[in-house]
C-alpha cells in the first residue's frame, strides 16, 4: 500500500533508497560527510544548502543521514504528469518562484501548508534558499521561501517543540566531471522559536531579514566563499593556482576533502584582504589570470599538473600504473560500453554543464542493474561458475573505473604537456610573483 502524505513511509521508496545511496556513492570517487550532530532530533528541522550541482546536490544530502527527509524544486519541473509522479514519489514538492508569476505563486499556499505538516511530524525538509543552482564557489540572495516555511511552522507548533534551519555546505571537486569529490557539512543550527523570542517582533518582514543575513553568514563558513562580484571566476581561478603552488591539491587522495576546503578557505581570505588594500594591483593580476586559464584550457592542461611534484619520474610512475591497469579498463570499457555510450550522447545534447553529473548518475542507476544481470545470466550459462563469478564481480566497478582510467590518462597527457612547455610553466610562475609583489 502507497503512502497517503508524501512524507510518509513508503515500501517502494524505502526499498530504492539504498540502491540511489549506492550509485551516489559511486558517483564520486572520495565522498566526506561532516557535522551529522548538528542536526537537532528534539524539533522541527529545515536542511538548508547551497544549490550548485542541480540535482546531485539533493542525493548527496540524502546520502549524507539516514533520516527520513522532504525535498523542495522549482514548480516547472512538476509541469508533466508523468514526471510530477515521479518527483512526487522521490518525495519532492513543487515550489513556486516569483519569476513564475504571481498565479501560480498562489499555489504555494498549499505547499506550504505540506511543508509545515511534514515538519510537525518530524520529518526533515531539505530546501535551498538560493532557489537555482549555479556552479560557482558564492552564494546568490536568498531567498524568502525557507524563512516563511520556518516561520510558518513555528506559528503552528512553535509553542510545543522548536523549530531549526540547519545551515549546509555542498563542495564539490568539479561540478562538471563525473566521479569527481563530494563534501557536505552540516553547521550549527539556527533556533528559530529563540531567534524570534529574542528580536520580539511581530512584522514577518523584520524577522526575515535577520534571519537571512544569519543563514547566509553560516552557509558562507561551510564552503570555499568567494565574494559574488565580477572577478569570482578568477579569484577561485587563482585559489586553485596558489593551492596548487602550495601543495594543496584539492580533491586528491593525499588530503582531507575538508582540510583541502580550509586551506583553500585561508587562500581566498588572502586573496579579498589584498583586493582590499590593493584594488588596481590585483585587477590587473586576475586579468593575467583569466588569459592563463583560457591558454591552459585550451591546450588541455590540468591544473594540478603545473604541480611541484609533477617530476619526470612521477610521470613515468603514471605510465606504469596506466599499462598495468590497461587491461581492465579494455574490459570495463566493453561491458559498459552502452552506458557511457548513452552517457555521452546525453551529455552532448545539454547545454548546462551542472547536468552532467546528473546524467552520469542517472545513466548507471538506470542501467546498471539491468545490465549485471543481463551479464551475470550470460557468464553463468557460458562459463564454469569460478569464471562466471569473478566476471559479475568485475562489472560492478566497470563503469566508474571506465571514466577514473579516462581521467588519469587526461592528467597524464596533461603532465607531458606542462613539462614540455617552459612558456606556460613562465606564465604560471609569473602569476605566483605577482601575487607576492601586490601583497
Amino acid at each position: 500500500m502507497g503512502r497517503e502524505k508524501i512524507y510518509e513511509k513508503d515500501f517502494g521508496y524505502t526499498l530504492l533508497k539504498p540502491v540511489v545511496d549506492w550509485n551516489v556513492k559511486h558517483s564520486y570517487r572520495k565522498i566526506e560527510v561532516r557535522g551529522k550532530e548538528n542536526i537537532p532530533t528534539d524539533g522541527a528541522v529545515i536542511i538548508a544548502p547551497n544549490h550548485c550541482n542541480t540535482l546531485m546536490d539533493a542525493l548527496v544530502i540524502l546520502r549524507a543521514h539516514k533520516e527520513h527527509t522532504v525535498f523542495g524544486a522549482r514548480a516547472d519541473i512538476f509541469n508533466k504528469p508523468l514526471l510530477a509522479k515521479i518527483m512526487t514519489f522521490l518525495r519532492i514538492l513543487p515550489m513556486v518562484r516569483q519569476r513564475d508569476g504571481l498565479r501560480n505563486v498562489l499555489k504555494n499556499h498549499e505547499t506550504q501548508e505540506t511543508i509545515v505538516e511534514t515538519l510537525e511530524n518530524k520529518v526533515l525538509f531539505c530546501m535551498y534558499p538560493e532557489g537555482r543552482h549555479r556552479p560557482a564557489h558564492s552564494l546568490q540572495v536568498l531567498g524568502k521561501g525557507v524563512f516563511r516555511a520556518a516561520l510558518a511552522a513555528n506559528a503552528r507548533f512553535g509553542d510545543k517543540m522548536p523549530v531549526y534551519i540547519v545551515p549546509t555546505g555542498i563542495e564539490y571537486g568539479d561540478y562538471f566531471r563525473y566521479r569527481s569529490t563530494s563534501l557536505v557539512t552540516f553547521g550549527k543550527p539556527i533556533n528559530v522559536t529563540e531567534f524570534i523570542k529574542e528580536h520580539n517582533v511581530e512584522n514577518e518582514v523584520m524577522l526575515i531579514e535577520p534571519l537571512r543575513k544569519e543563514l547566509a553568514s553560516r552557509m558562507s563558513e561551510l564552503i570555499t566563499y568567494i565574494k559574488d562580484d565580477d572577478q569570482l571566476h578568477e579569484k577561485w581561478a587563482l585559489t586553485k593556482i596558489l593551492s596548487v603552488a602550495r601543495g594543496n591539491e584539492y580533491g586528491n587522495f593525499c588530503k582531507g576533502l575538508h582540510e583541502s576546503m580550509m586551506a583553500n578557505r585561508e587562500i581566498v581570505a588572502e586573496i579579498e584582504k589584498v583586493c582590499e588594500n590593493d584594488p588596481e594591483g590585483m585587477k590587473d593580476l586576475l586579468e593575467s589570470v583569466g588569459k592563463f586559464e583560457k591558454k591552459r584550457r585550451k591546450k588541455g592542461m590540468s591544473i594540478y599538473s603545473f604541480s611541484k611534484k609533477n617530476t619526470v619520474a612521477r610521470i613515468i610512475g603514471k605510465a606504469f600504473a596506466a599499462l598495468v591497469g590497461l587491461p581492465y579498463y579494455i574490459f570495463s570499457a566493453i561491458i559498459s560500453l552502452p552506458m557511457w555510450i548513452t552517457y555521452y550522447l546525453l551529455k552532448s545534447k545539454i547545454r548546462d554543464r551542472a547536468f552532467h553529473n546528473t546524467v552520469g548518475f542517472g545513466v548507471k542507476l538506470a542501467l546498471g542493474i539491468i545490465l549485471f544481470i543481463i551479464y551475470t545470466i550470460l557468464a553463468f550459462c557460458l562459463l564454469a561458475w569460478p569464471y562466471a563469478l569473478a566476471i559479475s564481480l568485475l562489472t560492478i566497478p566497470s563503469y566508474s573505473y571506465f571514466f577514473d582510467y579516462n581521467e588519469g590518462i587526461r592528467r597524464f597527457i596533461s603532465d607531458i604537456k606542462v613539462r614540455s612547455d617552459k612558456k606556460i610553466r613562465g606564465f604560471f610562475k609569473d602569476i605566483l610573483k605577482g601575487f607576492d609583489k601586490v601583497k
